[in-house]
């Protein structure tokens, strides 16, 4: 064996292989190292087969003796199957999709074909199907003359079939593949048919390259070609190909400009936009745009009927990121829709403010105007009941007392209403004076006994803890206690309690204000304390009333730094609480005209 290998050193075709093989070998580790792409092993061993049949062919052409040759040409064979088959499989998962179910079978056949071949090669002496039994060194030469049996057209036979699966695969990628990515597959496909059809020439008509197979070293330089393609071929580059396709399938314009202002790439958008032909960009297109935003005082440029917001982004120079930039990028953003929406909105927030206003100034005047009549109302209907303009019984006196009851109901409601709309715009002044709590809910627990009496339920005072005093203004805090007290009474049943407490805990001061009533249903807390709010009880008003008590009660509260909640549980019954600090340091209160707080329903 060692004497296949003397002399091999001092061959020149043995160091142009050699060269040749190592030239592959460093290009394939720095492809695989460096380069991202599909089928990367199916790549590597294309190169290893094809590196192999090299050193293979090489060795056999600088060996002289017959049985070395014919060795070297038997292991050729390991690399003469191996390299079209992992090729096939290469280019069936670089130019189409990657099928997994394919995995085992690719396996299958990058070890039996390879091995197949050599074995039927290396078996030649006992049946001389590769080579027949004339195969030999001729008189007047020192190569071997291979003389080709039916084994070796069946191995050829075996591996043009991948390679022809491997062309019709080119085929179909051409069929559907973007002109863009022709030129890849051309290379690809010339790739396969340049060894093979030197190989064709070589097994049917002899054609040699310095006396040797010409199979490998043209499918040498066809993958070196390759290479050097994906290294400089964006067209399978992922990065590269999903920044184009991110450039050009974006729905705003955008535009790139070189150091010298001039338009170098533009996407379908803008093309789509109309702004390339705006006459203002025809030279200078930052200056035009800048030159547009000025005259109209405005982030905006207007071209087609629609609005764009230009936003301009320098490109720096990646050799000198501190010096000037290499160019722009200007996406233009259609701001229409946005603007519309933004014109609307104030044009509606305009219209519902001035129809707040008017309704405001509405009820005001109403309200007021309201006042006086009642006013007469009230007095000439008590001072008829009063029997001073005469004694008045039977249904006239009925009728009266109901006309009178009404009548200061209707008034309550409007001093109710232009109360809460002074609480909302701030313009109700209130006292900021000393008021001692505990006597002030003894005070409304009295008056509102005989109001309770006649509802059949009782008022009690339970705790009132130690002595606390507030700065408020003791006629609100007191409309605020008697609504809650009048409340209770009114949603208690007959013959139940309402208990007023007062605790102190942490600086703070709270009158409770306890119920044995129905309760409040969870998340009722918007309604309770809303605006004209009641809750219904079974499809039914509970109680008559404006439902702007607890509104009024829980406003004034927190104009005096407290604030007004509840705590209640269905069937229970129900606690309101209204908090302020104690002692609390003065606090300013809004200026506005002065107005008698009545008591709320």
């Amino acid at each position: 064996m060692l004497t296949c290998f003397q002399g091999l050193m001092l061959d020149p075709v043995y160091w142009t292989v050699l060269a040749v093989s190592s030239i592959a070998a460093a290009v394939a580790l720095w492809t695989l190292k460096f380069q991202k792409f599909q089928a990367k092993v199916y790549y590597a061993l294309t190169f290893v087969g094809m590196i192999w049949t090299l050193m293979m062919v090489g060795a056999e052409a600088a060996t002289t003796p017959y049985q070395c040759q014919m060795r070297q040409a038997q292991l050729a064979w390991l690399g003469h199957g191996l390299v079209p088959v992992a090729w096939s499989f290469f280019i069936f998962d670089y130019v189409g999709p990657s099928n997994r179910a394919r995995g085992r079978l690719s396996l299958l056949a990058l070890i039996a074909i390879p091995l197949g071949a050599f074995g039927l090669a290396a078996t030649n002496d006992w049946h001389h199907l590769v080579y027949t039994a004339e195969t030999a060194i001729p008189p007047d030469g020192d190569q071997i003359t291979f003389l080709h049996g039916p084994g070796y057209f069946l191995i050829l036979a075996v591996l043009y079939c991948f390679v022809m699966a491997t062309l019709v695969w080119l085929g179909r990628a051409f069929s559907r593949a973007k002109r863009a990515a022709w030129p890849l597959l051309t290379m690809l496909l010339a790739i396969t048919l340049t060894p093979l059809a030197a190989n064709a020439a070589y097994a049917f008509f002899g054609f040699t390259v310095l006396g040797l197979d010409p199979t490998s070293f043209m499918f040498t330089l066809g993958i070196l070609a390759f290479s050097w393609l994906l290294v400089t071929n964006k067209t399978m580059d992922m990065p590269s190909v999903g920044q184009s396709t991110l450039f050009d399938t974006m729905s705003e314009p955008l535009i790139l400009l070189d150091a010298r202002r001039h338009i170098v790439r533009s996407n379908a958008a803008a093309k789509r936009s109309g702004l390339l032909s705006e006459p203002e960009f025809a030279t200078d297109l930052i200056a035009g745009i800048e030159a547009q935003i000025n005259d109209a005082d405005a982030p905006h440029i207007a071209c087609n009927e629609r609005l764009y917001e230009p936003r301009v982004h320098p490109i720096e120079n990646p050799l000198a990121p501190a010096g000037p930039g290499i160019g722009w990028s200007v996406t233009f953003v259609d701001v229409t829709e946005q603007i519309a929406t933004t014109t609307a909105l104030e044009q509606a927030l305009k219209e519902a403010d001035e129809a707040n206003r008017a309704k405001d100034e509405f009820i005001s005047v109403v309200s007021h105007e309201l006042r006086t009549p009642l006013t007469s109302l009230k007095g000439g209907l008590a001072l008829a009941l009063s029997g001073k303009l005469g004694e008045v019984k039977g249904p006239l006196r009925s009728s009266l007392d109901i006309a009178h009851r009404n009548g200061v109901r209707l008034s309550r409601l409007v001093d109710n209403i232009l109360l809460v709309q002074k609480l909302e715009v701030q313009a109700l002044s209130l006292e900021w004076l000393p008021v001692d709590l505990p006597a002030l809910l003894k005070e409304s627990i009295e008056e509102n006994r005989m109001y309770a009496h006649e509802r059949g339920v009782r008022l009690d005072i339970g705790e009132l803890g130690q002595p606390a005093v507030i700065l408020g203004d003791a006629f609100a805090i007191r409309q605020v206690v008697d609504n809650l007290v009048s409340n209770a009474v009114k949603f208690s049943n007959v013959g139940a309690t309402v208990e007023g407490t007062l605790t102190t805990n942490n600086g703070r001061v709270r009158i409770s204000i306890t119920d044995k009533g129905r309760g409040i249903p969870e998340g009722m807390e918007e309604r309770v304390f809303g605006r004209f709010g009641q809750l219904d009880d079974d499809g039914q008003k509970s109680t008559q009333g404006s439902g702007l008590g607890l509104h009024i009660s829980r406003q004034l509260a927190r104009q005096m730094a407290g604030d007004l909640f509840y705590e209640s549980e269905v069937g229970v019954g129900s606690t309101f609480h209204v908090e302020f600090g104690l002692g609390a340091a003065s606090n300013p209160t809004p200026q506005g005209d002065e107005d008698t707080l009545q008591q709320t329903a």
